[in-house]
């Protein structure tokens, strides 16, 4: 879908909300206007592209949130990613997918435990205004799924996109494929469904999503179809909270999230990066001509160390000792760094071996 559109730039005096659809952006700035923080925004915005763009992101994912807190001059961290089924095991997974690498996109066994519902419950609990309830955030969401909206064009091809993935596993429903089929664009969609699935979470709290109807409907529905998901992984789900990870780059404290998130591949490349120009084995980055060869060159090689890395070491924290600080460790990435040579290209690599590192997983 290629289109060409300008905007000038959105200015205020107290505070902006952004986002792909303007529908949802005024569910953020409902959330302000009833005295919520940033915080609050977020989950209403959140919740409000859930309605109306689907297909890009609902309290069936996951949720990552840098949260800065001018009072303290910390930056937190909440991870809201759902675990896979405990009861998963190489054999199975090796039984459903055969000789593939991966587990497809559309095997129920590539289902893991939803984090997001409990992100926006935490979101709004640890870092949002308590004189505020998570009612009051989700009603705009709420009242345009109830009510109805008209679908965007964008919206209604990703939509459209994904029709036959939606008939395939979901045979039958009228919640995604109003009239049988997805919706074209300016078409009013209601969502009844999700409508309610939103006032349960906004009622109870975690409980109206990972136990009773909603966590019964999410077990059937992935069992139904050869997953592995039961109503204990989801009564067991537990966000990870705490503070970012960080590294100096120049003149700036770049903020990521901890594993199993990838930021600190971000995180190993920016450092790489700057002990290249310190060791003047590249010339400063500034200099360098965008996007041309030597300058993606230079990128690719950085990402390509930090990548092997990141797919040997980071897992769950929860399960295995990740060396988080071995990574981003000077010692180790400057002989990460001494591998990457402006006149040849990596062909053959894989992890290192950071400090107190011990076995790998």
């Amino acid at each position: 879908m290629i289109f060409n559109s300008r905007r000038s730039t959105v200015y205020s005096t107290k505070a902006i909300v952004s986002a792909t659809q303007p529908l949802a952006v005024q569910c953020g700035i409902e959330a302000l206007r009833l005295g919520g923080n940033a915080a609050d925004a977020a989950v209403a915005v959140a919740a409000g592209l859930n309605v109306t763009e689907p297909s890009s992101t609902g309290i069936g994912g996951d949720l990552f949130c840098l949260y800065f807190d001018a009072k303290t001059q910390k930056v937190h961290s909440l991870n809201a990613t759902g675990r896979s089924a405990q009861s998963i095991t190489l054999d199975a997974v090796k039984s459903s997918v055969g000789g593939a690498l991966h587990i497809p996109f559309d095997n129920a066994l590539a289902v893991n435990v939803p984090g997001a519902a409990a992100g926006w419950v935490d979101l709004h609990q640890l870092f949002g205004n308590k004189a505020l309830s998570l009612q009051q955030i989700l009603q705009p969401a709420i009242d345009l799924a109830k009510n109805g909206f008209p679908v965007s064009e964008i919206s209604a091809k990703r939509w459209q996109d994904k029709e036959e993935l939606l008939k395939k596993h979901l045979p039958g429903t009228l919640e995604f494929l109003p009239h049988g089929r997805a919706p074209n664009e300016g078409e009013l969609v209601t969502l009844p469904g999700l409508a309610k699935t939103f006032e349960l979470l906004a009622q109870h709290g975690k409980k109206g999503f990972y136990s009773g109807e909603i966590a019964k409907a999410i077990v059937e529905c992935v069992q139904d179809k050869g997953g592995l998901l039961t109503l204990e992984d989801l009564a067991n789900h537990e966000n990870i909270v705490g503070e970012s990870i960080s590294a100096p780059f120049r003149d700036l404290i770049v903020h990521e999230h901890g594993p199993n998130g990838q930021g600190i591949v971000a995180l190993m490349v920016l450092q790489i990066l700057e002990l290249l120009e310190k060791q003047g084995a590249i010339p400063k980055l500034d200099s360098i001509k965008h996007n041309s060869a030597d300058y993606i060159h230079i990128i690719v090689e950085a990402l390509k160390l930090a990548f092997a890395d990141a797919q040997w070491y980071v897992t769950d924290p929860g399960k295995y000792n990740v060396p988080t600080k071995g990574l981003l460790s000077q010692e180790y990435l400057t002989e990460r760094s001494h591998l990457i040579d402006m006149k040849r290209v990596l062909k053959e690599y894989s992890h290192g071996q950071p400090p107190s590192s011990g076995n790998t997983v």
